[in-house]
């Protein structure tokens, strides 16, 4: 039986591998045991892809400010609804979505711009149901689930798309505000000029 040829090994005579007892090289960190040095290319991957989330942090703030800068300009009224975003996040369908729209983000920017401009902001309560109550009759649906996107009213048969709904119940709300003395206080608005 013929032997296999030896192959050159970098072990010492104790048995260690030399590459083991050897420093970790100059840059790379010691966590748990020699660290790998990244590659070029890896490093260009890297720098692409940091270069990609940059872009797409810039585009998304440069919406949100022109859409901001657009609406207080349009219009001398905005109402805003407070919502419990912290619990929305908590549905797992809806969580990526809503967390990547930046809404504590218009918001802010919605009000110091309306301060520039003397636009008025309102900000409906959490708890105001702008979405189950028929703007056309006032009544208020018991329930309503997030898939039903059109609203039917059971007393006047009114039939909308619900966010359109919801926008019309909340400018009524604003309206209502308006009436009242002052105009920046309400149960179920608060306000500022």
């Amino acid at each position: 039986m013929r032997s296999s040829p030896t192959r050159a090994t970098s072990r010492s005579r104790s048995g260690n591998c030399a590459a083991c007892n050897a420093k970790p090289p100059a840059g790379s960190a010691r966590i748990g045991g020699l660290r790998q040095v990244p590659s070029t290319r890896w490093r260009k991957t890297q720098a692409r892809i940091a270069a990609l989330h940059t872009a797409v942090a810039n585009a998304r703030r440069d919406g949100l400010h022109k859409l901001t800068t657009r609406l207080v300009r349009t219009h001398g009224t905005i109402v805003l609804e407070t919502l419990h975003v912290a619990g929305m996040l908590r549905n797992k369908r809806l969580a990526r979505h809503i967390a990547g729209v930046g809404w504590g983000e218009l918001r802010r920017q919605i009000e110091y711009k309306s301060q520039w401009a003397g636009t008025r902001v309102h900000c409906a309560d959490r708890w105001y149901p702008s979405s189950k109550t028929c703007s056309g009759c006032g009544v208020v649906k018991t329930k309503l689930r997030l898939s039903e996107r059109t609203f039917r009213c059971d007393e006047c048969g009114l039939v909308l798309d619900r966010d359109l709904n919801a926008a019309r119940n909340l400018a009524g709300l604003a309206e209502q505000v308006i009436e009242v003395i002052g105009g920046t206080s309400s149960p179920s608005l608060r306000g500022r000029r």
